[in-house]
């Protein structure tokens, strides 16, 4: 449900929910909201190379850079995906990306970091509302599919990103999600980041349900370790982003190769 005004955070319904069943790697599991992070559990990251590449192209128009001064800044943001393991700044939070661009634009033209600063959050912003995301996001294998099953069992749906929460409703615009996710928790709906449980909290309550019924699913350590640490029901790893599985297998309940592992009842 997310809306134009996004102010998914102040509208304090109270759900009603209902216990899920469903299966993971052969085990029974039950809950009531299923909270997923974003990039890499439910979508891939294939859209951000493309979407830093646009705001690697305004920032070097807007600052006059030489070819070789943005073709530098292109690669530090994860544009260049010919070398092996580059991510550059995409991984990151969004404010931390935005600090580390304006950092890294300062040491290249010997300004100060606080100069440029406001140019990378505007130029970032510019991008979340210009960017046709309906031709680049594509959703994880089988995460359509296990939203629509959790929707039609009568369970609730939350997203915790490290992304804003406006950028995250946008990218469920395109792809059609609206219905599907229930609540977006993000950094400008809670400050405090994963693996601390904050956001987690914050997005059950929202849903109207306690901790307990959460199942908290993600790609890294630090989604498994923010639902265990908001003691939730159980945690879920996805091998579809950026960690192995070797990283979640001591914090999971079991890891999936991709949401496809999930049946429900």
């Amino acid at each position: 449900m997310c809306s134009t005004s996004l102010r998914l955070e102040e509208k304090k319904r109270r759900f009603v929910s209902m216990l899920v069943r469903f299966w993971a790697n052969g085990r029974s599991f039950q809950g009531e909201a299923f909270l997923f992070d974003k990039d890499g559990t439910l979508i891939t990251f294939d859209h951000w190379f493309s979407v830093m590449a646009e705001r690697a192209r305004r920032l070097s128009s807007a600052l006059g850079l030489s070819q070789k001064q943005a073709a530098s800044l292109a690669q530090f943001m994860g544009v260049n995906r010919g070398q092996p393991g580059n991510w550059g700044i995409i991984p990151l939070p969004r404010p931390e990306a935005e600090e580390a661009t304006a950092r890294f634009l300062a040491e290249m033209l010997r300004e100060t970091p606080d100069n440029l600063l406001a140019l990378v959050k505007k130029v970032f912003a510019e991008v979340d509302e210009d960017f046709p995301f309906v031709r680049y996001i594509k959703p994880t294998p089988g995460a359509e599919e296990t939203l629509k099953a959790i929707k039609k069992a009568g369970g609730r749906v939350g997203v915790v990103t490290h992304d804003l929460a406006s950028a995250a409703c946008q990218h469920f615009r395109a792809l059609g999600w609206e219905e599907l996710v229930d609540a977006v928790v993000g950094l400008d709906v809670c400050s405090l980041r994963k693996p601390a449980p904050d956001p987690i909290l914050k997005a059950c309550a929202l849903l109207g349900v306690s901790p307990k019924g959460g199942v908290v699913l993600g790609d890294t350590a630090m989604d498994l370790q923010a639902g265990r640490a908001a003691g939730c029901r159980a945690t879920l790893g996805v091998l579809t982003g950026l960690g192995k599985h070797e990283e979640l297998r001591p914090l999971a309940d079991a890891v999936l190769p991709d949401l496809r592992g999930l049946s429900f009842a």
